[in-house]
């Protein structure tokens, strides 16, 4: 006998962020933004060992809200109560939630933003 689920096929459980992921959506805020981004204008790419993130962001347009300018930055994901924050530059973008292929970042203010990142 045997635990395990065939049925899964090849399947792929991401746990980490470590990689590569493109900011595809940014939704919320006052104003109801509901904006789509080509993939791969927005870069961010995670490196756990060394606790950076790598920012290449080809957007031009200042009132579109793209979190950070291009760059590296220090990151972190930290765990208060029950969920994980995202935190940036020191400054906590708000909650994360990771998926196979993609994470959302909430921010907790009222109207805050939503973003979604995919691989």
């Amino acid at each position: 006998m045997s635990c395990s689920n065939d049925d899964d096929g090849n399947a792929v459980v991401q746990s980490t962020i470590e990689g590569e992921w493109s900011l595809v959506k940014v939704t919320g805020g006052f104003a109801g933004v509901d904006e789509d981004i080509d993939k791969g204008t927005i870069e961010w790419d995670f490196d756990e060992a060394s606790g950076m993130v790598t920012i290449t962001n080809t957007i031009s347009d200042a009132s579109f809200n793209t979190i950070l300018p291009s760059g590296t930055y220090t990151y972190s994901i930290s765990a208060p109560a029950d969920a994980d924050d995202l935190i940036v530059n020191n400054v906590n973008l708000g909650r994360i939630t990771l998926e196979n292929n993609f994470f959302t970042v909430e921010e907790s203010l009222v109207d805050g933003f939503t973003f979604r990142f995919e691989r």
